[in-house]
């Protein structure tokens, strides 16, 4: 159960951005490449009832839980109770695939099955975790759709950083509102995941895995080993090392060997603001900035989109 906690009143409602363009960053060990999502038709799924049919509640239960860590690996948002884009991403995972990584739906013959290989007549079907269509999403091989990191990532990106579930069936078809407990109680679960920012599509990024090393603006949607967080005891950690407020000459906001100190205690102070034991001030990204590489900083507390992240 994770100890840094946002109260409901703090989640922010969510900010639509029109025009987002998702961030460059550098890659990482484990990330999954994901071509952007085709311009043409806006879709991602076609079965209106997905791919795993109805489930029954311990069904669903587990099923959200596999969902909730990807999709919170990748970046969605926690940034709401049922309206959430983290915990609406959950359920329409679930509603799609019911959790398989590997289950297709072929939309010739109305029929499921469970890759390797496809069998489907016309050659359209639905793939995966979040069910990406291999023509409407074509640019997304089997080898990623079959992945349930790379999937996830796909989905993501063609959700617009959250912003829009409408490319999905089962959203359309409101089939997804059947698993929103399931994929709320799997999202209060969670103790770990990505730190995303109200500006959509910017995850908190470590810049090295060493004790000094800046935390900067990086793009989500990649999974990333240097955009995972575990949430414990008050900290934000990777490791051995805590997100920290820096000292002595370092960049405002590092990391740093836990150690119990202070500036390594971040704690809910307002509408989605974490503020740092040592300084009393909150974690910024400055000027709302998507640029990667942008070092985070600290300064005071006020509720803007800059000053806004979401724990996983």
């Amino acid at each position: 159960m994770r100890v840094v906690t946002v109260s409901p009143v703090a989640r922010l409602a969510v900010l639509l951005v029109t025009g987002l363009v998702l961030l460059g960053g550098s890659a990482a060990t484990g990330a999954s490449t994901v071509p952007p999502p085709q311009a043409r038709p806006r879709l991602a799924s076609l079965a209106p009832r997905g791919a795993a049919g109805p489930l029954t509640r311990a069904q669903a239960a587990t099923a959200a839980q596999s969902c909730a860590a990807y999709a919170a690996a990748a970046g969605w948002a926690n940034n709401g109770y049922y309206g959430g884009n983290l915990v609406t991403a959950v359920a329409v995972c679930v509603a799609e695939s019911g959790g398989n990584p590997a289950v297709y739906y072929c939309d010739g013959t109305g029929s499921d099955g469970i890759y390797p290989p496809v069998s489907c007549p016309g050659g359209s079907y639905d793939r995966g975790l979040w069910q990406l269509n291999s023509k409407a999403q074509a640019g997304v091989t089997d080898a990623c759709a079959f992945r349930p990191r790379c999937n996830a990532n796909a989905a993501y990106a063609i959700s617009a950083a959250g912003a829009s579930f409408s490319p999905w069936a089962t959203y359309g078809s409101t089939a997804y509102g059947h698993y929103l407990g399931a994929a709320q109680a799997a999202v209060r679960g969670l103790d770990s995941g990505a730190l995303a920012s109200a500006v959509f599509g910017v995850c908190a990024t470590r810049s090295a895995p060493a004790p000094g090393a800046a935390v900067v603006v990086g793009a989500c949607g990649r999974s990333l080993a240097s955009q995972q967080w575990t949430v414990a005891a008050g900290t934000l950690r990777a490791g051995p090392l805590c997100l920290a407020a820096g000292s002595g000459g370092l960049p405002a906001v590092t990391m740093g060997t836990c150690d119990g100190d202070p500036g390594q205690t971040w704690t809910a102070a307002g509408p989605g603001e974490l503020k740092d034991g040592r300084t009393g001030q909150c974690l910024h990204d400055p000027g709302a900035s998507r640029a990667a590489g942008t070092p985070l900083t600290l300064s005071a507390c006020l509720s803007t989109r800059g000053r806004t992240w979401w724990l996983p």
